[in-house]
């Protein structure tokens, strides 16, 4: 509920949608027909008793009832609602100007048996009606006080009745704060309903405009800057068309969990789509929101790819619309030039890979083993619900996943024993370098982490961090069953090549431990199309 609301004066305060607002609205109308149908059958009966005492100022008070009634419905109503701690204000001022018209009146009659005492219980069963507790709270005090000090002051008090009458003022005034307090939590419970994305727990496209607008009215009033983070899934949809879309709803929970676990708390999540997600973030200016957009999509990479769009108040625009259009229009130019930046990037790959096919030939193994473990990679990415860019990274990690050895001298990398446990600890260094390698490659840090991980083992036994299980990006776990079934089918200084029945059954034997078993049985099932292709081809 807290995404649901804004904060003024370092507390939370109600955001007012549209719909709120109208009931207010139509509240306020009913309470001035309502004053002034009270009023007139007070200056009625005043004219049926005009014989009695103070019949004069009776009437001016009940006057000046339907005077206050004629000036509220002249004031900007909706300006005032707009503002909930004015609006608050408002209603408490109107209430107790009523009260008060209402306590003069009846001591003007005789005290506490006139029956004008019976006008004590509407301004409480108006305000349990219409006002939050908060507001009722102090009208309910006020009703029940002014009673007290009329009866007592005025007229020929008869202490007894005069504390029944109280007593049932206080007790209908417990009933209507338990009844507003009940229209609070109900309101609460519609809100909530109304503004939450019921799969993720994050706002929903109502919510979350409602909160943006909020956050402008802010920005517009202290000149506080924030930035709208638009995220979108990168093929998504693939994850329903193979897994189902009991998975894609998995996936799209834990692409929330890994959002709220990046942004601070002061940030406000929504759902604006099937695969398109929002981030409100107070206080961010671009080169901020660029970090935060980065920090995002390494924290999804194991899982997914994300493209990000981000707009800026001031500078990118004054209104929702157009904050919205700009975030729209630059998630957009990311996400459809991404094609076009594998293109224009592969010149600037070239270097890393000519150092890649480097380490190859200093190793001695075939010239094309990048080329093979990025082949197997990408087969067991797609049976796992991989597509589009998210591939093409998963490609471009494979070529380069061995990068790092280029700083490991040739005898380390030819030697054709055991390695001791110097030369083991100066081998485990080279996934650092070759993440630092790629994270220099403009566009490649969500791929760095990748690399980095890609001799993790699944039982925490590998390097550089001990990762285990799913805490290694699922990419790396791919990554290590490519290379370890290349290197173990190819011929190396240290041993001559398996069989390739002998890599598969060495894979399914350490699947658990040195590898991920979704991963080895993707692995297999891609083998075994690729062998039936192979067989239909020759047939």
């Amino acid at each position: 509920m807290a995404e649901l609301l804004g904060v003024e004066g370092g507390r939370p305060k109600r955001i007012l949608d549209a719909a709120e607002g109208q009931l207010q609205t139509r509240m306020v109308k009913a309470g001035i027909w309502l004053t002034f149908a009270v009023c007139g059958a007070g200056l009625a009966y005043v004219a049926a008793t005009w014989e009695r005492p103070n019949r004069e100022l009776i009437a001016i008070l009940f006057s000046a009832g339907l005077l206050g009634g004629a000036v509220i419905a002249m004031l900007p109503i909706d300006r005032i609602l707009r503002r909930p701690r004015l609006a608050d204000a408002f209603f408490v001022t109107w209430s107790l100007f009523d009260i008060g018209l209402i306590a003069v009146s009846v001591a003007a009659d005789g005290g506490a048996r006139s029956p004008f005492t019976l006008l004590f219980f509407l301004p409480m069963v108006f305000a349990a009606v219409f006002y939050p507790l908060q507001t009722f709270a102090p009208v309910g005090a006020a009703d029940v006080f002014a009673f007290l000090l009329v009866g007592d002051l005025y007229g020929d008090p008869d202490v007894a009745y005069v504390a029944f009458v109280a007593a049932c003022l206080a007790a209908a005034a417990v009933l209507c704060a338990w009844q507003a307090q009940n229209h609070d939590r109900a309101r609460d419970r519609l809100m909530l309903v109304s503004r939450t994305d019921p799969l993720t727990d994050s706002l929903n496209r109502r919510g979350f405009e409602e909160r943006l607008q909020a956050e402008l009215d802010e920005g517009k009033r202290g000149g506080r800057p924030f930035s709208l983070v638009m995220l979108d899934l990168d093929n998504f949809k693939a994850v329903n068309d193979i897994h189902g879309h009991s998975a894609g709803d998995e996936l799209l929970c834990w692409v929330v969990d890994g959002v709220r676990r990046t942004v601070r708390t002061m940030d406000t999540i929504g759902r604006l789509g099937g695969d398109e997600f929002a981030v409100l973030a107070p206080g961010l200016e671009r080169e901020d929101a660029v970090r935060l957009g980065e920090r995002i999509r390494r924290e999804l990479c194991d899982r997914i790819m994300v493209t990000t769009g981000i707009a800026c108040f001031p500078t990118d625009g004054q209104d929702p619309d157009e904050l919205q259009r700009r975030a729209d229009a630059h998630l957009y130019e990311q996400k459809h030039g991404l094609a076009a930046s594998f293109a224009a990037g592969r010149r600037e790959l070239s270097w890393a890979a000519t150092l890649a096919r480097a380490v190859d030939a200093r190793m001695a193994v075939p010239s094309e083993h990048s080329a093979t473990v990025a082949r197997y990679a990408v087969g067991i990415a797609q049976r796992l619900g991989w597509g589009g860019a998210d591939l093409a990274y998963l490609r471009v990690a494979a070529m380069l996943h061995d990068v790092g050895k280029v700083s490991l001298p040739d005898e380390i990398l030819r030697k054709p024993g055991p390695l001791d446990e110097v030369e083991y600890e100066e081998v485990k260094m080279h996934p650092v370098v070759g993440a630092d390698f790629v994270n220099r490659v403009d566009g490649l840090s969500p791929i760095a982490v990748w690399v980095k991980h890609s001799h993790e083992h699944f039982d925490g036994t590998g390097y550089p961090d001990g990762l285990s299980g799913d805490d290694i990006p699922l990419a790396s776990r791919i990554l290590l069953v490519a290379d370890a079934f290349d290197a173990m089918t190819s011929d190396r200084p240290y041993r001559a090549a398996m069989a390739m029945d002998d890599a598969i059954g060495e894979l399914r034997r350490n699947a658990g431990r040195q590898f991920d078993p979704r991963c080895v049985a993707a692995f297999e099932e891609f083998l075994a199309h690729s062998e039936r292709r192979a067989a239909e081809q020759v047939a």
